[in-house]
C-alpha cells in the first residue's frame, strides 16, 4: 500500500494542542500567621495604639496600722501599628477575555488577591526575627531541642496563653531529621506520633506538636529566623480596610482593570511574648 493520506501529509494548521479549561493555580508560600495576630480595626485613624497595662510589682508584706498604705501609681504604655495601603492591578483586554477557555476576569481577580494575602504574609513574618530574646544559633540546624528551648523561654518570662511556632520549612525538615535520629528514643514508644510528625504535609501546618504547640511553616519566614510566640498577645494587626476587589471598564483600550487592595498595619505589642528562633 502506498500514498496514503497521514498526519505528515496535511498542513500542520490543520492540528493543534487542546488546553485544559481547568487551570492550575500559581504557586504561593503557605499563609499561617493571621490568625495568630491580635486583631483591631477598621478605626477612623491610620494609626491604632494597642494598650499594655505595666506592672506595678507585688504588693508590700504588711502595711502598718493607723497609718494606712501610701499611693502606687499606675502605668501603662502602648505600641502603634500605623495602616498603609498595598495593593496590584491587572487590566484584561476584551480580546482576551472573549476566547478564554476559563472565565477571564473570576480567574486573574483570584491571582491578585493572592498577591495581596502574600503581602500581609511578608509583613507578618518579616517581625519574628525582631523578637530581642532568642534561641539557637545562625547557621546551626534546629532540633527538638530547640523547639523547647524557645517555648521554655517563655515560660522563664512568666508567659501565659496559646504558644505557636512559625519556622522556615527547611528548618522544619531539620526538625524531622532529628525526630527520627537523635530524638528516636524519646520517641521510641508505639503510642508516640513520631512518625507522624516525620510524613511532609505540605500545608502551612507541619504536623509537629510540641506537647499542644503547633509548629507552622512558611517560605516567608527570612533569613534571621522564625519564632515562638503567643498568639493573639506578641503581634499586632490593625487593618482599616480588609481585602477588596474591584473592576474598572476601560472602553478606550477596550478592556477592564481588576484592582484589588488592602489597607493595614503590623507591631510588635509584647516582646518578651516572643522567642526568636536563629537560623
Amino acid at each position: 500500500m502506498a500514498s496514503e493520506t497521514t498526519m505528515t501529509s496535511q498542513a500542520d494548521s490543520l492540528f493543534g494542542s487542546w488546553v485544559s479549561s481547568q487551570i492550575l493555580n500559581e504557586n504561593r508560600p503557605y499563609n499561617v500567621c493571621r490568625p495568630h495576630f491580635r486583631y483591631a480595626g477598621p478605626e477612623k485613624s491610620n494609626a491604632y495604639d494597642f494598650p499594655i497595662q505595666a506592672d506595678p510589682g507585688a504588693a508590700g508584706a504588711s502595711y502598718t496600722e493607723g497609718t494606712g498604705l501610701s499611693n502606687t501609681e499606675l502605668t501603662s504604655t502602648d505600641e502603634t501599628a500605623t495602616a498603609t495601603a498595598k495593593g496590584q492591578m491587572a487590566t484584561i483586554t476584551d480580546e482576551l477575555s472573549e476566547v478564554s477557555l476559563f472565565e477571564a476576569y473570576g480567574h486573574f481577580g483570584g491571582v491578585l488577591a493572592r498577591s495581596v494575602l502574600e503581602r500581609y504574609e511578608t509583613d507578618f513574618t518579616a517581625l519574628l526575627d525582631d523578637f530581642a530574646n532568642t534561641t539557637g544559633a545562625a547557621g546551626v540546624a534546629h532540633t527538638w531541642a530547640t523547639l523547647v528551648e524557645a517555648i521554655n523561654q517563655l515560660e522563664t518570662r512568666d508567659q501565659e496563653g496559646q504558644v505557636v511556632v512559625v519556622e522556615d520549612p527547611a528548618s522544619v525538615g531539620q526538625i524531622r531529621i532529628d525526630i527520627g535520629t537523635s530524638a528516636a528514643a524519646l520517641f521510641g514508644n508505639s503510642g508516640s506520633d513520631a512518625p507522624q510528625m516525620q510524613d511532609g504535609t505540605l500545608m502551612g501546618d507541619s504536623g509537629i506538636r510540641v506537647g499542644r504547640t503547633p509548629v507552622l511553616q512558611t517560605s516567608l519566614v527570612t533569613a534571621t529566623g522564625g519564632a515562638a510566640f503567643v498568639s493573639g498577645v506578641a503581634l499586632g494587626l490593625y487593618e482599616i480596610r480588609p481585602l477588596r476587589a474591584e473592576t474598572e471598564r476601560d472602553a478606550s483600550l477596550p478592556g477592564t482593570e481588576i484592582v484589588v487592595t488592602a489597607r493595614y498595619g503590623v507591631v510588635e505589642i509584647r516582646d518578651v511574648a516572643g522567642e526568636t528562633i536563629l537560623i
